[in-house]
């Protein structure tokens, strides 16, 4: 069986590809994962902010920045794949 150049060239191409989109597809997921541990560490921060505003941290308040914390860790885990 005999290939001409662009034959080659072209499965050249078909397999860099897929190893490209195989490779997106996990670096994809781990941007999305990272987006979030970031999104939630700065949702503590803004709980602990509006909590602190008035002088004061109510027993609510302290509820919500323990549930934000709580993300924030879920969100730690998810980037690391556990």
């Amino acid at each position: 069986m005999e290939f001409d150049f662009w034959t080659i060239v072209s499965i050249i191409v078909g397999v860099i590809a897929t190893l490209f989109g195989v490779f997106w597809g996990k670096v994809k997921g781990k941007l999305l994962a990272a987006f979030m541990l970031v999104k939630e560490a700065l949702d503590v921060g803004k709980a602990a902010i509006d909590a602190l505003e008035d002088n004061k941290i109510t027993p609510e308040e302290v509820a919500k920045i323990k549930q934000e914390a709580l993300e924030v860790k879920q969100a730690w885990h998810n980037l690391l794949g556990k």
